[in-house]
């Protein structure tokens, strides 16, 4: 069949706004009207296919990174993380700098880093307010930012964490016109968005590019990713460079810190207005079992999803749905509705942890790590600390809700976030089990 799936014909203004407003909803309204496969318009990308069916999904992640072009889909982000991030490569290029990468965030590397995230979670709940209410969102993102410089980065000099605890934030947390309107990167001055922008990010590559020098220089045995990544080689045997590490660095807390706290946040959302599964779950992690955990952050994952979906661009001209697709447009992968399909998942909006026990999806119906050759790097390295600081949280605190309603998804930037900031009341715990 040769043109576009259909879509709505609303004004292009309107889809952006609902795009960006109200992404799920929007998208669920549209699936409605058209099924799994529709197109709509949106500021700045222009026309974008939408793809909900599993089948269409798997062929699309799995596909070679040369032919349906994820580097390409992820270009405006390029001025934050590096023209050297993996995020902004496709083909070969993709496939070596991704060799280089991966190893320090395989499963074996990382368990060697749940006594330090434990550590560090404890030390951040000493500190969290007990019996009144209180937002976790900005203290889970708090919390995986040390995470990220201390396992990650291995940043132990309290100068540089002092430095970055106040620059990230920043940098990560830019004003979304930047994003938007590539004329607004330039460095027009102090008080413009781009300049303000320019000297945030100078600041942290300052403190990176020290960092990875110093540890040339000691070329120490520590087992922080950062060390790791600097005994790496590329097929020619050659050493990652600094602008390589320093853009891949960046990549990895771009991508990580914002995802990970945001969904930590989520699941305690969700865990206090059911009390029943986080009675389940406290019970079982007091005794050392972690298998319901596993389902409560994969089911937290699927009926909260942080990000909507994922993009392609297609390389050549490609038949998807049955659809004739022309080279150049943009394939959006949404996620949120393949995770909330009726017909896959029954009574989707109900938080069930028990569905991944039971009868746990396949992994053309639950991705959301992605998948294919462009799997989410850090997804071990997520899954480790989300299991880590909710085990060590649970052993210490009794969480409850603060208000009796659910808080509904906010969009953040990129991100769907609790609208009240995952707000909740928690109390000490006289004793508690230590992992």
């Amino acid at each position: 069949m040769t043109g576009l799936p259909p879509g709505p014909r609303t004004p292009v203004l309107a889809q952006t706004v609902l795009s960006a407003v109200r992404p799920l909803a929007f998208a669920e309204s549209c699936r409605r009207k058209y099924g799994d496969l529709f197109t709509i318009k949106v500021f700045p990308v222009g026309t974008v296919v939408c793809a909900a069916d599993p089948a269409v999904i798997r062929r699309a992640v799995t596909a070679e990174s040369s032919t349906l072009l994820a580097g390409d889909a992820n270009r405006v982000m390029d001025f934050v993380v590096g023209p050297r991030s993996v995020l902004l490569l496709d083909g070969p290029e993709h496939v070596r700098c991704r060799q280089v990468l991966l190893p320090p965030f395989r499963g074996p590397s990382v368990a060697a880093y749940q006594d330090t995230i434990a550590e560090i979670t404890a030390e951040a709940v000493r500190d969290w307010p007990a019996g009144v209410p209180v937002r976790l969102m900005p203290r889970m993102q708090h919390l995986t930012l040390e995470i990220m410089m201390r396992v990650v980065f291995g940043i132990t000099d309290l100068r540089r964490l002092t430095g970055l605890r106040a620059l990230v934030p920043q940098l990560l947390h830019m004003n979304p016109a930047v994003v938007l309107f590539p004329l607004l990167r330039k460095d027009w001055g102090r008080w413009s968005p781009g300049g303000k922008f320019a000297r945030v990010r100078a600041a942290v590559d300052e403190i990176l590019f020290a960092e990875i020098a110093r540890r040339r220089r000691e070329d120490t045995d520590s087992t922080d990713v950062l060390s790791l990544l600097l005994r790496m080689r590329h097929a020619d045997g050659q050493p990652a460079t600094d602008e390589e590490l320093r853009d891949n660095l960046i990549t990895v807390l771009a991508v990580g810190h914002e995802t990970t706290a945001t969904t930590l946040s989520w699941a305690f959302e969700r865990l206090v207005r059911h009390p029943e599964s986080l009675a389940r779950l406290q019970s079982e992690l007091d005794t050392g079992a972690y298998e319901y955990l596993d389902a409560v952050i994969n089911e937290t994952l699927r009926v909260r999803p942080v990000v909507g979906d994922i993009a392609r661009i297609l390389a050549a001209p490609a038949t998807i749905g049955g659809y004739r697709l022309p080279a150049g447009i943009m394939l959006a992968l949404s996620l949120g509705l393949l995770h909330s399909s009726p017909e896959r998942y029954p009574e989707p909006a109900a938080f069930r942890p028990e569905r991944f026990l039971d009868q746990p999806p396949g992994p053309e119906l639950f991705l959301p790590f992605g998948g294919g050759p462009h799997r989410c790097l850090g997804a071990a390295f997520a899954m480790t600390t989300m299991r880590t600081v909710i085990a060590t949280v649970l052993a210490r605190t009794r969480p409850r809700a603060a208000a009796p309603g659910p808080e509904r998804q906010r969009a953040r930037g990129p991100v769907l976030a609790p609208a009240r900031g995952a707000e909740v009341v928690l109390h000490r715990r006289t004793a508690f089990r230590t992992r």
